[in-house]
């Protein structure tokens, strides 16, 4: 697992390696590729202005970011409290079971074994069904959320004014400059672009 992390931490630091030594280097002169496929100097000379979002601080100051979180959070608190009333019932049930144990059939005892083993498994199918939806509806969340993030930075970034944006995160890059931080900026944008549309 260390080596394809290696691998891809190796490529992305060549290719950001890459990208400075372009935006740094002399401009050079229009090469015959660029003149073959019709385009003029002013994309080979643009600059290239890079730009990133915390996502911890999207993740803490954007109400919608913030809401969806809560609704995780009730829709995970409704699940374990789903499964522990299933759990007690199945307790009670068993307890019940051996409390008669002395006096049952052995008919009495074999469907009472197969009761147990009937409710263990409609738990257990619950469980899985309550895990997936809680699954799908967490990823369609974040989906929700990437979207109208991606959609707000096409408005934001409408003249061009950076080539990349990253969303930064934690142990993904080890240095950042904050000088081109633009997180408070967006989320200002995204709270209140959040606001008018609840008017």
């Amino acid at each position: 697992m260390k080596n394809p992390l290696i691998i891809i931490n190796a490529l992305l630091v060549l290719a950001v390696g890459f990208l400075f030594y372009k935006q740094f280097s002399a401009p050079k002169p229009i090469t015959a590729r660029s003149t073959i496929t019709g385009k003029n100097d002013s994309i080979i000379n643009k600059k290239v202005l890079f730009a990133y979002i915390d996502m911890d601080s999207v993740q803490q100051n954007y109400e919608v970011a913030k809401a969806a979180q809560r609704e995780i959070k009730s829709r995970d608190a409704a699940i374990s409290s789903e499964m522990e009333k299933m759990a007690k019932a199945y307790q009670n049930k068993l307890a019940g079971y051996q409390q008669k144990a002395q006096s049952m059939t052995e008919a009495e005892a074999e469907a009472a074994r197969q009761d147990l083993e009937a409710s263990q498994n409609q738990m257990a199918e619950r469980r899985q069904r309550l895990y997936d939806e809680f699954n799908s509806f967490v990823a369609n969340k974040n989906m929700s959320l990437k979207k109208k993030i991606e959609d707000f930075l096409k408005e934001f970034n409408a003249d061009n004014t950076y080539s990349f944006i990253f969303a930064y995160e934690p142990g993904l890059f080890y240095y950042k400059d904050s000088a081109y931080d633009i997180t408070n900026d967006v989320l200002k944008g995204l709270n209140d672009k959040q606001k008018s549309s609840k008017k």
